[in-house]
């Protein structure tokens, strides 16, 4: 039996080192690794090169629930004066309870007074995607309890404080149709 449990251990090893040093190759079930990826790509991905009045809606925007924990964050910066963002949200995932996702903003289109942004396939996760750690820290190695692979299609119009949202799904796992983000940080 002891036996047994060594051999799957070293099998183990040997697949995650494998994995990392192949990651296009063999998929990881490995939250940094896998998120670290999707951002990656996301990057290379065009994105709208940026105006003067698009520099007014870089910050942090936070939608408020009841429960804290719950609360979705959208951050919006530039990368090499591209404007790109990240959603840290949460949905239900029915008798499993809330699960929580962080995913790039896909297609983010600033016209005028009106946002527009897209969020893919989610790899699900029991606790927040949106985490602090030191420089010295490693982050910790999680795995996705599910992925919800339904796009989320935001859009919505810019106000003084942030931005209202009308969220739609084709399988309603949307948090709410109508969320009002304010913004928290510059």
């Amino acid at each position: 039996m002891k036996r047994i449990i060594k051999i799957i251990g070293i099998l183990l090893i040997l697949y995650l080192f494998i994995s990392y040093i192949f990651p296009k190759y063999i998929a990881a079930p490995i939250a940094a690794w896998n998120s670290h990826q999707v951002w990656k790509e996301h990057e290379k991905k065009s994105q709208k090169i940026l105006n003067s009045d698009d520099y007014e809606i870089i910050g942090v925007y936070e939608f408020k629930t009841e429960n804290r924990e719950e609360n979705h964050f959208v951050f919006i910066d530039t990368v090499q004066n591209k404007l790109t963002g990240f959603y840290f949200g949460t949905e239900s995932s029915g008798e499993h309870g809330i699960s929580h996702f962080g995913n790039p903003l896909l297609d983010l289109k600033l016209i005028e007074n009106r946002i527009e942004f897209e969020i893919g396939e989610r790899e699900l996760y029991e606790t927040t995607r949106n985490k602090i750690y030191k420089p010295s820290q490693k982050p910790k190695e999680e795995t996705s309890i599910g992925i919800s692979k339904s796009p989320l299609s935001y859009s919505g119009k810019l106000t003084e404080f942030g931005f209202k949202l009308t969220c739609k799904s084709e399988f309603y796992d949307c948090w709410e149709n109508e969320m009002e983000f304010k913004r928290i940080y510059d």
